[in-house]
């Protein structure tokens, strides 16, 4: 589990790092977040920072590359291979949203700045851009189901009750990203980026700290314990010597 708690704890100081460079470095250039829902004043901002931009998205990559592993390696240790390909799906359709993400703007920032006519390219940019926005809210979806679920095993495994602070961080998780669903505008998904960054820290610590389960060494022991009739035995002869 310390190889697991370590990715976990490196995905969140990753997703940390994410969002540190959006609302510091990328803000700094220029950028603000009202952007996202303006492609007509996005598009050419990202076109003059177009390598500042995508570093945004190669980091969230980042940061999802290195969890990719974690969902199947705390599935292993709980032995429930229903948490392995929850976690699993949700990451890696956070991966294909962020791939289109970063490979499509570029190409639509270029596009709207030599095109006479700058409406077809908006209409490409929002397919490409909503695309990316769903690709990421279903997976934060499925991602705050595998908190709830882990949360509540490792809870019941270990018997600590913070665990079920992940759970809840799950299930702030869906609430907000259903919520984002049917609203557009809503701002509380522009912020959980931390609290999940938060939250694989907390997941990375906790798992350090659990002792890992080693079913093996029940199933077989090194010295297997003897019967009853055996220590009957071995007491005789004990004694007969």
């Amino acid at each position: 589990m310390r190889t697991t708690g370590r990715l976990a704890i490196a995905a969140g100081a990753m997703f940390f790092l994410a969002n540190a460079y959006l609302f510091i470095v990328l803000a700094g250039a220029g950028w603000t977040i009202d952007m996202f829902d303006d492609p007509s004043a996005l598009l050419p901002w990202v076109h003059e920072h177009i390598r500042l931009y995508q570093g945004l998205w190669l980091l969230y990559f980042l940061s999802q590359a290195l969890l990719l592993l974690v969902p199947w390696r705390v599935a292993e240790d709980l032995e429930d291979r229903a948490v392995g390909v929850l976690g699993t799906v949700a990451i890696t359709i956070a991966i294909v949203g962020l791939v289109i993400i970063f490979a499509a703007s570029p190409v639509t920032a270029r596009a709207y700045q030599a095109s006479a006519d700058g409406q077809i390219v908006l209409v490409l940019h929002e397919l490409a851009a909503d695309l990316g926005k769903y690709l990421r809210l279903f997976s934060q979806l499925l991602l705050g189901a595998w908190m709830i679920l882990v949360g509540r095993r490792l809870q019941q495994r270990t018997s600590t009750k913070t665990w079920l602070l992940f759970s809840a961080l799950g299930v702030w998780t869906v609430l907000v990203s259903a919520w984002k669903l049917f609203d557009p505008y809503m701002a509380l998904e522009d912020w959980l980026g931390f609290l999940l960054g938060l939250g694989y820290l907390a997941l990375g610590g906790g798992l350090l700290r659990t002792r890992p389960s080693s079913p093996s060494n029940t199933d077989s022991p090194l010295v297997a314990p003897m019967t009853a009739p055996e220590v009957q035995d071995a007491s005789s002869e004990a004694r007969n010597t």
